[in-house]
This record gives structure tokens, sequence and C-alpha cells, in this order.
């Protein structure tokens, strides 16, 4: 009979250590690492084709889009996460080269491992973030992209787009595109 693991807690200061000298991405939450899983074919050219949009449309604008890599800190929480894409607005939120601690859109692509996680917490710590105008769930099973935008205090709209011509409208930051430029090139 073995007995069960005892937890193995760190500061976050050994957690950002330890982050800048692995080769693995881990996330983490109040003294616990979790390993990053590896993303599906799908899953990448959506995270792809959403930050070229980013990247196209934001190229000599004030909003700075990043894939994955780019760390964010959710102070409150004591939370470190990887978003699949996020747009940057505010100079103020760089904390270091490697990491930020504010967001004015986030992006999710959906897997089965992670769905309930990037619905439930994930969303809740997000929603601290002071910038966060736009949260956005992107389904890699079928042609759905579900949009969460800020409104006032503690209120968010919730809009569902399921046609290739669809739009989203991402008024905070001045951006549009169909969802078919979400979906080029990926086989739902």
């Amino acid at each position: 009979m073995s007995l069960p693991q005892e937890k193995v807690f760190i500061s976050e200061a050994e957690y950002l250590e330890m982050e800048r000298k692995s080769l693995k991405k881990h996330e983490y939450y109040k003294g616990e690492c979790f390993a990053m899983a590896g993303s599906s074919r799908r899953h990448n050219t959506l995270s792809l084709n959403i930050a070229s949009l980013f990247v196209n449309f934001f190229r000599k604008k004030h909003c700075q889009p990043y894939i994955a890599d780019m760390r964010l800190q959710i102070d409150t929480h004591g939370h470190y996460v990887y978003p699949d894409v996020m747009l940057v607005c505010n100079e103020a939120a760089y904390v270091t080269e490697d990491m930020v601690n504010d967001a004015t859109v986030i992006i999710e692509v959906l897997s089965k491992s992670t769905e309930q996680y990037d619905r439930g917490m994930k969303f809740l710590h997000y929603q601290s973030l002071p910038s966060l105008k736009a949260y956005i769930l992107v389904s890699q099973e079928s042609i759905q992209v579900e949009v969460y935008l800020h409104q006032d205090k503690d209120q968010w709209t919730y809009e569902l787009l399921k046609q290739p011509d669809d739009h989203l409208h991402l008024d905070c930051v001045n951006f549009s595109c169909s969802l078919a430029e979400f979906y080029a090139s990926v086989n739902v």
C-alpha cells in the first residue's frame, strides 16, 4: 500500500526562478505548480491565426499581442498563467521582460482538459485585472466563439458567434474580424 504524496508548496519567488530556468511551462496558483500540456494542431493553428490578425491590426499602435509564452501575473489571487493569446495595451503592465500583470483582451482556445478551468476559476481570476475588457473562448471542435465584454464594475455581457460570416467586434480596441478569419485552415 502506498501512502498519498504530500503536496509541496513553493513561494512565488521560487516559482519564478524555477520557471525562468525550465524548458517546460508551468502555471502557478497559491504555492502549487501545474505543468502545461502540449496543444493540438487545431489549437496551435487557431492561436496563431488570432495572434496574426492582432499583430497585423495593431502594428504601430499602442497595443501589443502575445501568444502563449508571455506570463500573466494575477496578483490578487497569487496566480500565474499563460493565456493562449492576449493583448496588452498598458505600458505599466510590464513587470519584467517575460511577465505582465494586466491585459485588455484575453483569448483562450478551449481544450477538453482545460475547458472547465478556462470557464471557471481562470475567468473569475481574470476579472480582477483592472484593464480587462474582453475575455474570449474559442472552440476547436466547431466554429464557436464566446465573447464576454466587461461593461461596468461587475457586469459582463455575453455573445455567442457560430457562423463563419459572424463578426467579432471589440470596440474597446477598435478591432473587428470574421470567424472565417479565425478558423482559416482549421478543419472543424
